[in-house]
């Protein structure tokens, strides 16, 4: 008989080793839908029309600077299976995780909408200077622009 282990296997961690997702700062965060799933909308001559789920996601975006006082939602693109945001957190003590501010909107969008609508892990790069910061807004102003070009696509 084999030997079978009751462990999990591991999983690569998506955090950065040594980072603290609540310390200020900008973080680029990107979030797909369950199996890419075009839930959010779709793509109609470079422009981003959201379905009733979209709009869902949009409404609950637009209470995260409400519910967190010190986190500026600075930019934000809906796509038709993920979404891409730029976050600034400003305090040095008060703060949410980057993965509590995920949490709580997501929970609330799947809620809404009345199913499991995300993927378990969400992608989240650090800004670390200016340059970086411009390339990223640039890049979720162009999204759908660019849609078809897009790695998530189908």
């Amino acid at each position: 008989m084999a030997n079978v282990s009751s462990e999990r296997p591991s999983r690569k961690p998506n955090r950065m080793t040594g980072k603290f997702y609540h310390m200020n700062g900008a973080y680029f965060l990107t979030i797909c839908t369950k199996n890419r799933h075009c839930f959010l909308g779709r793509v109609q001559e470079n422009t981003m029309i959201l379905s009733d789920i979209g709009a869902i996601a949009h409404a609950e975006l637009s209470r995260i600077e409400t519910i967190y006082p010190s986190v500026i939602l600075d930019q934000f693109v809906i796509m038709p299976n993920h979404v891409h945001l730029l976050v600034i957190l400003l305090s040095e003590e008060h703060n949410p995780s980057i993965q509590r501010i995920m949490q709580q909107w997501k929970g609330a969008v799947s809620k809404k909408a009345k199913f499991p609508l995300w993927q378990d892990r969400f992608d989240d790069r650090v800004i670390y200077d200016a340059a970086a910061f411009r390339r990223i807004k640039q890049y979720i102003n162009n999204n759908p622009t660019l849609w078809e070009e897009d790695c998530f696509y189908e």
